[in-house]
């Protein structure tokens, strides 16, 4: 066979072409070489290519390729100061190797890969874009067959599997033979960016450095064996448990604590119930970008392994896929936030209703104000739906609670924190409560906040309870007097920075603490609504050591290498602060001895004062939980 033999598209486009089986996959298995520039390139790629590179390998095949890494603000400012860019590319490239190959098992195609650099048959080059920050975007593939015969393509698509699998993408292929001129256009570029003549982007050499830990790292992984997603395979009892327990009832909540594996429970039930025919289609809503796109990541072995093939969409943030899942939602996953669920679930047809399921993340913000308002009876005609969250009663909040309770269903499964320590699925931690009190501008702002409730009470919109301990807690969350204990509290235990993310109420108290962390490390960084993603991916691989946040993380991200966190805001609900010490009790494979700390500020209750404040009753519950000791390790199977 030859390139020539095969009948090339001039286009093939998601939803009516399957890119990886109709033109990636024959394509490898005739090429002699492989040229691509892409945007991001993943060790998840091989393992969608594993069956073609192994006669790709056979045959001689040479594989170039250009990919990028992101260059933050910081990294621009000391390359602009006189730094050699290839330092600061090096650092970024390095960090990759450590998330995505550094721990854990690797694949049978992540192995070729490796065989293939060492062997010199794989050869890497890094782009970025000539000034500012960013990554270098272009995608552009040539296969090399036979003699002069040559195919390029160019496209939207990474070398993910998520991008070739899931993704709404278009591919345009050019054979040399039949479009000359387009498929050497795109030849000569590459072979510019290959050579750092390309105007608008620089390229260097793969670091020496990177290339050995990147093979080391390869072949010191252990091999993972395939098993299918629905599986009991590494499930813990409790999530058998749990699992069981939705598959009978059909509908309810998985009360499970943070980093028990409520996601991974409720993957293994999609999966089942699409392998069963059960369901036709599928929508997962949640609330955040971030949760949103971790939910993304994890579906992509639910889908790849789905039969019938199953895609995936999305409807958040950039993604803009709702129109194009209500024109044929049959054998679709849906990702989509919440605001945007209203509309999906108005206008999908309770014929297609009657066979989907709906799993709502972090159900509790489900029971909003506005959710009960617009959402109510909207999924009645759905049978499968699936909440998930660690603190499903809304607390002062009852009519939020029994709109869960009606749209969702009521809890089916409890798993709390206190049995998942003693389990060891989720490792202890020590508790360093440390007291302060209100400063006379405190005080006089809460004697405001009482005259302003005492006016209003005669008034058309009096100050409701709930609006004046809303105000009162801000006052106390935003006080000065916290800093100086913080600080004091550093200087004696600077190790507590260490993977460490600190919550505070407002950016700008952030900003008040930030010159103290500075203090101590520089490897930490803000991450607030206006702060970019990529900061949250570089914590996650250590990159920076410490974030300062207020709700961004609270819920859902899962980063095992967190061992503290600083709780200089708290709410008087222990919903939140079930959410934030939960960042930090995640075990992780590499400390196996991980022992987490909570740092907590109590503000002290005035002498007139009888009634605990709520910061003594969450100290009195946190130092409680921070007793138990683990009993036994619960082992997967």
């Amino acid at each position: 066979m030859s390139l020539r033999s095969i009948m090339f598209r001039e286009e093939y486009r998601s939803g009516r072409d399957d890119a990886l089986t109709a033109f990636f996959l024959p394509a490898f298995r005739v090429a002699r070489r492989y040229d691509r520039a892409v945007g991001y390139f993943s060790s998840s790629a091989l393992e969608c290519f594993a069956e073609p590179f192994g006669q790709f390998i056979q045959f001689g095949g040479m594989v170039r390729l250009i990919t990028s890494v992101e260059l933050r603000d910081e990294d621009v400012a000391v390359i602009e100061s006189g730094r050699n860019a290839i330092e600061v590319c090096e650092e970024r490239i390095l960090a990759i190797i450590e998330r995505e190959f550094g721990v854990g098992v690797v694949s049978n195609g992540v192995r070729k890969l490796g065989a293939l650099l060492e062997s010199g048959r794989l050869e890497i080059r890094i782009a970025t874009p000539a000034h500012g920050r960013g990554i270098f975007h272009e995608k552009v593939g040539i296969f090399y067959g036979d003699g002069d015969d040559y195919v390029a393509f160019s496209g939207s698509t990474n070398e993910s599997r998520a991008a070739l699998v899931h993704n709404y993408e278009c591919i345009d292929a050019f054979p040399s033979w039949e479009e000359p001129s387009r498929a050497r256009s795109k030849r000569d570029h590459f072979e510019a960016l290959w050579a750092g003549v390309e105007p608008g982007a620089r390229t260097f050499s793969f670091p020496e450095a990177a290339k050995r830990k990147l093979i080391r790292a390869i072949k010191e992984a252990p091999l993972r064996h395939s098993s299918g997603v629905e599986s009991d395979e590494g499930l813990w009892p409790h999530q058998r448990a749990a699992i069981a327990e939705f598959m009978a009832k059909q509908r309810g909540i998985l009360e499970m604590a943070t980093g028990t594996g409520k996601t991974r429970a409720a993957l293994v039930i999609l999966a089942r119930l699409i392998q069963s025919n059960v369901v036709q289609t599928a929508i997962i809503a949640a609330d955040g970008n971030d949760l949103l796109d971790q939910w993304w990541g994890d579906l992509a072995s639910v889908v790849a392994e789905s039969y019938p093939r199953f895609r995936l969409l999305r409807h958040y943030g950039p993604h803009h896929d709702r129109d194009e899942y209500l024109l044929d939602p049959d054998c679709t996953v849906l990702l989509c936030s919440r605001m945007a669920l209203q509309e999906v679930l108005k206008r999908l047809d309770n014929a297609k209703k009657s066979s989907a399921i709906l799993i709502q993340d972090e159900v509790h913000r489900f029971g909003s104000a506005s959710h009960v308002a617009q959402l109510d009876g909207l999924a009645d005609a759905i049978p499968w739906r699936l909440g998930l969250s660690a603190t499903p009663d809304r607390e002062y909040d009852e009519q939020g609670n029994a709109f869960i309770a009606r749209n969702v269903g009521p809890v089916i499964f409890r798993y709390p924190l206190e049995d998942a320590i003693a389990d060891g699925i989720l490792c202890g931690f020590d508790y360093a409560p440390l007291e302060w009190d209100p400063s006379v501008d405190d005080r006089s702002a809460v004697h405001a906040l009482m005259r302003r409730r005492a006016a209003s009470a005669s008034t058309d919109r009096p100050m409701s309870e709930e609006e004046f301990r809303r105000e009162v807690a801000r006052v106390y969350k935003n006080s000065v007097e916290k800093v100086p204990l913080f600080e004091r509290f550093l200087a004696d235990h600077p190790e507590a920075l260490e993977r460490c993310i600190v919550f505070v109420a407002e950016k700008i108290y952030g900003e008040l603490v930030r010159e103290h962390i500075h203090a101590v490390t520089p490897l930490f960084h803000t991450y607030f609504d206006i702060d970019d993603s990529a900061v949250l991916r570089e914590f996650a691989t250590g990159v920076i050591d410490c974030l300062i946040t207020c709700h961004r993380v609270s819920e859902g991200i899962d980063i095992r290498s967190v061992k503290a966190v600083v709780l200089l805001s708290a709410d008087r609900a222990r919903l939140e602060t079930i959410q934030r010490i939960g960042r930090c009790l995640r075990t992780d494979r590499n400390d196996p001895d991980k022992r987490a700390l909570v740092v907590d500020f109590i503000r002290r209750r005035a002498a007139a004062d009888s009634d605990p404040t709520a910061d003594e009753e969450r100290r009195a519950w946190l130092e409680g939980l921070a007793t138990i000791r683990r009993t036994l390790r619960v082992a997967s199977e």
